[in-house]
């Protein structure tokens, strides 16, 4: 099978900044950090963090030295929870910038839904580790007994390439709009793409549908029943109202439709082409499922909320690390189902099989991290491929309609701090 070049060119991409003296320049706190070679450089650091920390700290940096680093020595979790002070978590937002260009500037092996690149964008609250310092710099929940130390996180989520195209971590009780706005205008600043963006609920107000029409973004907004209950006609399920922000008014669409359950939904839109009809719109926006499966997976599967520090940068280098794997994660997984599919071909087969993302997360476990350290691009290539071959052959069904419903509980302290697996 002949592999996308895309994974190996955002490896590639990665390789070029991980070792470019400006990145480390610009990434690092104080200009005297890192200027001599010591048993774990800036390098050797951001590497770490990238490697999926999920059990004790000390068990893995004993593991990533004597693995990855091939060495016999090793530092103690207080020497790395020193060095990682040092560095800035921006570092993890750039080299997910540049995969993201290398997917969408450098391959065109993306796809796109009509013309338009399609995403959704939603917030998550994330659970923190529980310290004094953690609910100072994020925030807290709060009940009769306890605080429990939160952060909100909001990402724009490409729906049909499956990519975290921007993310933000910030304090519980930022405005999901305001951090959906600074990452859209962010979004835009260098794209050349027609954009066009779902949200739920929570989303809609005038200077959030304003902004967007102004800046040419397409968007489409599920509305609760009373926004904008005066004027829209109840009558029509398609129609255009005028809404006025700052003495100017902006001309929208509402669609209106039944679901299955009898609810009426109602979305906003500036999508006026009249070839999309309301059942068109209706699927659409169910498309708007796939970021919040992609939370699933980022909270149990990679264990975002397995923080492997307890200060506010730790916190948001884990966070940006974690959006970075996923991408990664996600373009193994396009080969590794590409192949799956190219097998089963022409056969006769009950279910369509894809790749077991359980076992993806393990495979590139130390894998990945040893592909960015190797020198030689045929050997990248060669792990690269079996690692692939391996994913292919641990294959799980797709059964239609399969639900997990949601669990009804409020957790705390999900990833206890004095508690991290030994193995």
């Amino acid at each position: 099978m002949k592999l996308s070049k895309v994974f190996s060119k955002a490896l590639t991409a990665t390789i070029v900044m991980l070792d470019d003296y400006a990145f480390k320049c610009s990434n690092r706190i104080k200009s005297s950090y890192f200027t001599r070679e010591r048993a774990m450089g800036f390098k050797d650091n951001v590497l770490f963090i990238l490697n999926m920390i999920n059990k004790s700290l000390q068990v893995e940096l004993n593991n990533f030295f004597e693995v990855v680093l091939k060495k016999d020595t090793t530092i103690s979790k207080q020497a790395f929870s020193v060095n990682r002070q040092k560095i800035n978590p921006h570092a993890f937002i750039e080299l997910n910038d540049r995969i993201n260009q290398v997917i969408y500037q450098e391959c065109d092996e993306y796809i796109l839904w009509n013309g338009y690149r399609l995403s959704a964008v939603d917030g998550t609250t994330l659970e923190l580790p529980n310290t004094e310092e953690l609910r100072k710099e994020f925030g807290y929940a709060q009940n009769q007994r306890s605080q429990v130390a939160r952060a909100k996180a909001t990402c724009i989520f490409d729906l049909k390439n499956t990519i975290v195209i921007k993310s933000k971590i910030d304090r519980v009780g930022t405005s999901e709009r305001e951090m959906a706005k600074e990452l859209i205008l962010d979004m835009i600043k260098d794209s050349n793409f027609k954009e066009l963006i779902l949200f739920d609920r929570g989303y809609p107000s005038n200077e959030l549908i304003t902004t967007l029409i102004e800046n040419k973004v397409y968007f489409v907004m599920r509305s609760a029943s009373n926004h904008y209950i005066k004027k829209i006609n109840p009558q029509k399920n398609d129609q255009k109202i005028i809404i006025k922000y700052k003495n100017k008014d902006y001309l929208v669409r509402v669609i209106k439709f039944k679901l299955d359950s009898g609810i009426e939904e109602i979305l906003l839109t500036n999508l006026f082409d009249e070839n999309y009809k309301v059942e068109d719109f209706k699927a659409l926006y169910f498309m708007r499922w796939g970021i919040e499966v992609k939370y699933d997976e980022l909270k149990n599967r990679l264990e975002i909320e397995n923080f492997s520090g307890e200060t506010k940068i730790a916190i948001e280098q884990d966070f940006y690390a974690s959006i970075y794997l996923s991408n990664m994660l996600e373009l193994a997984n396009q080969d590794s189902d590409k192949k799956i599919r190219q097998e089963q071909e022409g056969k006769e087969i009950k279910y369509v099989y894809k790749t077991n993302s359980n076992i993806l997360v393990g495979s590139l476990k130390d894998k990945l991290i040893l592909m960015l350290l190797e020198k030689s691009t045929r050997k990248r290539h060669k792990m690269y491929k079996e690692i692939i071959e391996k994913l292919s052959n641990n294959r799980i069904p797709i059964r239609p309609n399969r639900q997990n419903p949601r669990p009804d509980r409020m957790s705390r302290s999900k990833y206890r701090r004095n508690r991290k697996r030994s193995l």
